[in-house]
């Protein structure tokens, strides 16, 4: 397990940990322990198993705009209270001797907003310790030779001129140099109008090349090139960026 893996595992089970003691405690201002322990069992199992659902959906696909953002966390944090009440308030007015089969629509939805809340400050935290957030981080390239970056605990200067390619990866993008690879906030698109016409060609829709870093270009097949670069990557280009890959080939004498 890598160090991320360690610390979202200790943030997450330290979180419903602290969230089974807050309803535990809450539970018990109804003068039942029943239903304390039911609020301090089984809510934060739930909460534990659905937000982690929700990490999953943040991964692998975390939205670009600050309004699309906002729209799933808050979709999501709904959906998670929903499922919440619809499963422990049956059982905690089934604890208190009541009928099941008689719990009103409004019991069945109490303390809805608790649970919203709870996922709205679970995935507030979670985006946080992955270093996103709501507005988009603007690629930080104009007008520089170099782009901060962080390996571990190591903030540094990365040289453009090292950066052997760019590829999308969500909501970052990767820059890849012949050492390792480094994530950046930001979109491809943001980049390519960063970097300008430079040294850095895009050469499909979530790739931009070095033409420095490029050892040999082959094709065409069916309008698309293979792109093969200084640390052994091949990149195989899109037919839409036909034009631009064309003038990395050497011209005929």
């Amino acid at each position: 397990m890598n160090r991320f893996g360690r610390n979202f595992w200790i943030f997450h089970v330290t979180f419903w940990l602290v969230a089974a003691i807050a309803l535990f405690l809450y539970g018990l201002t109804y003068g039942h322990v029943q239903v304390a322990v039911v609020r301090n069992l089984y809510n934060p199992l739930v909460g534990f198993a659905f937000s982690y659902l929700i990490k999953t959906i943040y991964d692998s696909r975390f939205p670009a705009g600050f309004e699309r953002r906002l729209l799933l966390i808050v979709g999501l944090s709904f959906l998670g209270a929903l499922v919440s009440a619809l499963v422990i308030n049956p059982i905690t007015f089934g604890l208190l001797g009541y009928e099941i089969g008689d719990l009103p629509l409004r019991n069945l939805l109490q303390d809805g907003l608790y649970f919203v809340l709870l996922y709205l400050v679970w995935s507030l935290l979670y985006l946080q310790l992955t270093g996103r957030s709501l507005v988009p981080a603007p690629a930080d390239t104009t007008g520089m030779q170099t782009i901060n970056v962080t390996k571990g605990n190591q903030a540094f200067k990365l040289d453009l001129a090292n950066i052997v390619c760019i590829k999308a990866s969500g909501d970052y993008v990767e820059l890849c140099t012949s050492s390792g690879s480094y994530l950046k906030h930001g979109t491809i698109s943001s980049y390519e109008k960063a970097l300008g016409k430079g040294a850095f060609v895009r050469v499909h829709r979530s790739v931009i090349v070095n033409r420095d870093k490029i050892v040999s270009v082959s094709g065409p097949t069916k309008g698309q090139f293979w792109i093969k670069l200084q640390d052994g990557q091949e990149i195989r280009s899109s037919r839409g960026y036909r034009q631009a890959v064309e003038s990395l080939m050497p011209e005929a004498p």
